[in-house]
């Protein structure tokens, strides 16, 4: 690694790709090659994870000249996981043909998938059948947990235990849905229930939830009780990853500009 040329400046530092935690989950929703490959340039460095719009994975041509294979090639040599998206794989549960579904994504290029049941629901026996199919294909695998319109909070030991199950199948990592947050944390991150949050990470292990945190309010929150190693995404789009990694290192409004704040009045 190339030493910065501001190197006596600090700054808090952040652990390099393939990272365990800390990771960053973005999504491209229909970007041109030439501008995805801008962006990546830019901030290639603190994404592990992209998210392909289904739409585009949908109309993909099984020809190495198509526009979003040459796009999940540029991701993959940022050394980026690429996954479709759990449309795309709901889809492919309602037409009777996940099997196939996974080995194609992977033949395509895809490292990763994204499970869910927002429309279709799915039983544990379903979800640990279709992550071990994920993972015979050679499929990264990331399941996203929590109603996507819930009445009330999440339980806790319920929710872990399914959580789990899904880790011991061979699953990556589970993400924790917006709507779920929304309830625990509130607008401005004051709920008293917040501390489920904590529970299920203490319970699970923090390196294996991603948190679907899209309100700045709701990651700074984040980076306060977890620390900067908290993985967030995966609805990040890529022009506010930027935005995200300085919140991350408490280098903005949104992160309290702690890191400088920790260092006022200390002497040299």
């Amino acid at each position: 690694m190339e030493e910065r040329a501001l190197h006596f400046v600090e700054i808090p530092e952040r652990s390099r790709k393939p990272r365990r935690a800390g990771l960053t989950l973005a999504r491209d929703l229909g970007l041109g090659y030439d501008l995805a490959a801008s962006w990546i340039e830019a901030v290639g460095e603190f994404i592990d994870f992209v998210k392909v719009r289904h739409l585009f994975v949908l109309l993909m041509r099984d020809e190495e000249s198509d526009f979003t294979r040459r796009k999940i090639d540029l991701y993959r040599r940022h050394n980026i996981d690429v996954n479709p998206g759990g449309i795309v794989f709901e889809m492919a549960v309602l037409s009777d043909a996940v099997a196939r579904t996974f080995a194609t994504l992977a033949r395509l290029g895809f490292s990763a998938v994204e499970l869910s049941e927002n429309i279709v629901p799915l039983s544990l026996d379903d979800k640990v059948r279709y992550i071990r199919q994920a993972r015979q294909a050679g499929l990264k695998v990331l399941f996203e947990v929590g109603e996507k319109y819930p009445s009330e909070i999440f339980d806790v030991e319920r929710t872990a235990a399914d959580i789990d199950a899904m880790l011991e199948a061979g699953c990556d990592l589970v993400i924790l849905e917006k709507s779920q947050l929304d309830l625990c944390l509130g607008a401005r991150a004051e709920n008293p229930q917040a501390g489920m949050l904590a529970e299920l990470a203490a319970r699970v292990g923090l390196e294996r939830i991603v948190f679907e945190a899209e309100a700045t309010t709701h990651q700074a929150w984040l980076f306060r009780q977890f620390g900067p190693d908290v993985n967030i995404g995966p609805n990040i789009d890529i022009d506010l990853v930027c935005k995200l990694e300085a919140t991350r290192r408490t280098l903005s409004r949104e992160g309290g500009y702690g890191f400088l704040a920790d260092r006022v009045g200390r002497s040299d």
